[in-house]
């Protein structure tokens, strides 16, 4: 079965200026978090949600929701459902979209650019 990806959207986002200094000790973070859901009307369809949080500490905050639509080139069976296709797979194809996104909004927005890091989904799913 193959995958790709039809359609990416930012659902939310949120960018705000830190205007108070951090404590001195406050360190940059990244927290992210996804979900897969299947489409009701079409068995070849499914989307990743992301939910991304960034601290830069005296700079930004940012969250962001961000979903990417992928289609199959078969039906989406149960057996999918529990393989590592829609778990491991489908996030690693749309991280990279997410990644540069996040990069280019916090560029243009004036702020340090947030260089989100590789993420390893495989150690991802097994936490």
């Amino acid at each position: 079965m193959q995958l790709r990806i039809v359609h990416n959207q930012v659902l939310k986002l949120d960018l705000s200026k830190i205007l108070k200094e951090s404590k001195k000790n406050a360190q940059q973070s990244f927290n992210i978090a996804f979900g897969v859901n299947y489409d009701a009307e079409d068995d070849s369809i499914f989307n990743i949600v992301f939910d991304l949080e960034v601290f830069h500490p005296n700079d930004f905050k940012l969250k962001c929701k961000y979903a990417v639509w992928f289609k199959t080139t078969e039906p989406i069976t149960e057996e999918f459902k529990t393989s590592h296709f829609p778990t491991v797979n489908a996030p690693a194809i749309a991280f990279p979209f997410l990644r540069s996104l996040i990069s280019t909004i916090t560029l243009n927005a004036g702020f340090t650019p947030a260089i989100l890091p590789s993420v390893n989904f495989t150690e991802f799913k097994n936490k």
